[in-house]
């Protein structure tokens, strides 16, 4: 086995032909799972006739899973990469890490899980060919009462923050073309969220019906916690509401200030009947409590606009060029 060192892994080579498919497949404790991953993986590719490698993006596991990808890397070259991540960074980064790695025409994301069929994979990608970018096993979810809250509160952050198309559910299985991945990684953060930077780069997105069976290995990283983390990053990297929010509460006390100042100045001209020196108090404190949040609400404006900038969000995405 050839092992390279990480930095020197800068995606595939230039000029090398590119499979059909790519399966970006992040890993953590899954050791017991791997095998038969593949080997469904394998056989599904070969009943669609088509080439294929699978990437396996090794996020800083603790049991010996990088010791099985190993293996399999040795008994299947060519067809399978290992990215091992030196520590855990969260299954986005792991994806991220995975699309800067692969080459294929169409790109599928899995978990590591067998949650999710392989042998969907030939659904979704008849959903692509009726002309969608990318496509989103959709399924009942059967969760638990709090996971089932922190799921539902990213979907409602999602379809505020990137409008996807009425009814879209997303899941990890997902199957994206080429000329869109290639938009994804052109992305610089350090909070990635593929299915939004999907939604951010072309509304062309759909659901095809997949099964989904209960987990047979291991225990869900996406605990009520993590769910919680993921929404605020999608509101923190992702909108810039909570700036505009802070800004608009800062303009309404302002104006209510202002307008309070005049009320106690207005009673004291025309009635005469508050405590010496409250009516100056009063105006100073509202003047400068305007002047303040009016201030506020100009930084937060800036610092929206700071935010969009420091992301490197691609301001545009070229569909098609016609010479």
């Amino acid at each position: 086995m050839t092992s390279r060192p990480g930095p020197r892994l800068t995606g595939p080579e230039e000029g090398a032909a590119r499979p059909d498919f790519s399966v970006v497949v992040p890993v953590y404790n899954s050791e017991a799972s791997l095998e038969e991953l593949h080997s469904r993986l394998a056989a599904t590719f070969a009943s669609m006739g088509r080439s294929h490698e699978v990437v396996f993006v090794d996020d800083g596991s603790r049991d010996g899973s990088l010791a099985v990808l190993r293996s399999l890397h040795d008994r299947h070259p060519g067809q399978i990469r290992v990215l091992s991540l030196y520590r855990n960074q969260g299954q986005q980064t792991a994806l991220m890490c995975g699309l800067r790695h692969c080459s294929g025409e169409v790109v599928v994301t899995i978990d590591d899980d067998l949650q999710h069929f392989p042998e969907d994979i030939p659904v979704l990608y008849a959903r692509l060919q009726e002309g969608h970018d990318a496509v989103f096993g959709s399924y009942p979810r059967r969760n638990g009462l709090l996971k089932n809250l922190g799921s539902r509160l990213v979907r409602r952050l999602v379809h505020h923050i990137f409008d996807p198309p009425e009814g879209l559910e997303m899941s990890a299985f997902r199957l994206i073309r080429r000329p869109i991945v290639e938009h994804v990684k052109a992305y610089r953060t350090s909070f990635p969220y593929l299915s939004g930077m999907i939604l951010d780069t072309t509304p062309r997105v759909a659901n095809a019906p997949i099964r989904h069976q209960e987990r047979r290995y291991g225990r869900s990283g996406y605990t009520l916690p993590r769910l919680i983390r993921l929404s605020f990053n999608l509101l923190v990297n992702y909108s810039a509401l909570p700036l505009k929010v802070i800004g608009w509460v800062g303009m309404g006390v302002s104006l209510a200030a202002f307008v309070a100042g005049a009320v106690f100045i207005a009673r004291q001209w025309l009635v005469g009947r508050a405590p010496a020196g409250w009516t100056s108090l009063a105006v100073l404190i509202s003047l400068f409590s305007g002047v303040l949040f009016s201030m506020m609400f100009v930084m937060a404006e800036y610092l929206s606009r700071l935010l969009t900038e420091v992301s490197n969000r691609p301001a545009h995405a070229v569909r098609e060029i016609l010479d």
